[in-house]
C-alpha cells in the first residue's frame, strides 16, 4: 500500500482523525436523539403530540436527522480507514457502504415525507414503520456486523476495554435491529441507551491509542 506522507504513520494519524470526527458527530447525534428526535418518535406515546411536534418544529426535526446523516457518513469513513490501517480486508467497507443506502433513504423519509403526512395518521405510521425497518433493522444490522468484525479482528492491537467496546457496539446493535424488527419501543430505547455510549467509548479508545503510538 502506498502512503504518500511517510508510510504507516500517515495512516495511523488518519485513523486518529477519522475516529475523532466520528466521535464528535455521534456525540452530537446522540444528543439530538435524546433531546429532539425522541419527541417525534415512538418514545413519545402521544401520537397527536408527535404529529404536532413535527409540524411546529420541522426545521429542528430536519437538522437533528441530518446529524445522524453526518454520523453515518463518518462511521463509513472510520471503518474504511480502520480496515485500511489494520489490513482487515474490504468486507466491512462493502457491508457499511451497503448500509448507507437504506439508512439515508429512511432518514429522507423522516425528513422529507413524514412532516407532510401529519394529517394522515395511517400513512404517517406506515411510512415511519418502513423507515424504522430500513434504518433500525437493515442498516443497523450491517453496521453492527462490521463493528464486530473490526473489533474482534484487531483485539490484539488495543487494550481490552477498547476492543470490548467495539464488540459491545456489534452486540447492542444487533439488539437494536431485533427490537426494530419486532417493533418493540422499549427494546429500541434501551438498546440505544447502551449502544451510543459503546460507540463513543470505542471511537475514543481508538483515537487515544493512536495518539499515544
Amino acid at each position: 500500500m502506498f502512503y504518500p506522507l511517510g508510510g504507516c504513520n500517515f495512516s495511523m494519524t488518519r485513523l486518529q482523525r477519522a475516529a475523532t470526527i466520528a466521535f464528535v458527530l455521534h456525540l452530537v447525534a446522540g444528543a439530538a436523539m435524546a433531546v429532539v428526535l425522541r419527541q417525534g418518535l415512538e418514545t413519545n406515546p402521544d401520537l397527536q403530540n408527535r404529529l404536532s411536534f413535527l409540524v411546529n418544529h420541522r426545521a429542528l426535526w430536519t437538522l437533528s436527522w441530518l446529524t445522524w446523516t453526518a454520523a453515518a457518513i463518518a462511521i463509513l469513513y472510520f471503518y474504511m480507514v480502520f480496515a485500511s490501517t489494520h489490513h482487515t480486508g474490504n468486507l466491512v467497507v462493502f457491508l457499511t457502504a451497503a448500509a448507507i443506502a437504506p439508512d439515508l433513504a429512511a432518514q429522507a423519509i423522516e425528513i422529507g415525507v413524514l412532516p407532510d403526512l401529519t394529517q394522515h395518521a395511517d400513512w404517517f405510521m406506515l411510512l415511519h414503520r418502513t423507515a424504522v425497518l430500513m434504518s433500525g433493522y437493515v442498516a443497523n444490522g450491517l453496521y453492527s456486523f462490521s463493528a464486530l468484525i473490526l473489533a474482534w479482528s484487531t483485539r490484539q492491537a488495543y487494550p481490552v476495554w477498547v476492543w470490548l467496546s467495539g464488540v459491545a457496539v456489534g452486540c447492542f446493535g444487533f439488539m437494536l435491529s431485533a427490537a426494530a424488527l419486532v417493533n418493540s419501543t422499549a427494546g429500541m430505547f434501551w438498546s440505544n441507551v447502551v449502544l451510543v455510549p459503546s460507540i463513543l467509548f470505542w471511537l475514543a479508545g481508538v483515537a487515544l491509542r493512536e495518539a499515544r503510538s
